[in-house]
């Protein structure tokens, strides 16, 4: 009798496990995500198995820190994995912000190259800032601003 409701409790177990796979299609769900409910079934499962000689109480809470150390090392693992995740969207956004960076330098460097033949004039305005007057004490300042034509 025993062996027959831990084989149909590993049976629907199974099953759960391969439903909750291909619900994560359908709901859109990484398989990072189901790592800690999977542990902590699995967990159950072993700790059922290694308490299946023992008296009722002892089962039960076997079974439950089994589970409940199984789900908490997923969780753990889980962590470790978004972690991780964010560390490679972070270096990738930081290239492709560095790449633009650069795109952008050498453009402004093509934009100012002279053409075959032509002479470059390049122009310096210096320019006063204007502050407003609020009652506040400024240093007099000036912008200098460089044309190249």
């Amino acid at each position: 009798m025993k062996n027959l409701i831990l084989t149909v409790i590993a049976a629907a177990s199974i099953g759960a496990l391969f439903s909750g796979c291909s619900a994560t299609q359908i709901a859109q769900t990484k398989a990072s995500s189901l790592l800690a409910p999977a542990l902590g079934l699995g967990g159950a499962l072993a700790g059922a198995y290694a308490a299946r000689d023992e008296d009722d109480g002892t089962k039960l809470v076997v079974t439950g820190a089994a589970a409940a150390g199984s789900f908490l090392l997923g969780q753990f693992i889980e962590q470790g994995f978004k972690d991780e995740k964010a560390k490679e969207y972070k270096a990738g956004y930081d290239l492709g912000r560095s790449n633009s960076a650069k795109e952008l330098y050498w453009l402004y460097q093509k934009m100012h190259q002279a053409e075959d033949g032509e002479v470059q004039r390049s122009r310096i305005y210096e320019l006063p800032v204007q502050y407003p007057a609020d009652g506040v004490k400024r240093v007099p300042d000036s912008i200098h601003l460089s044309v190249t034509e």
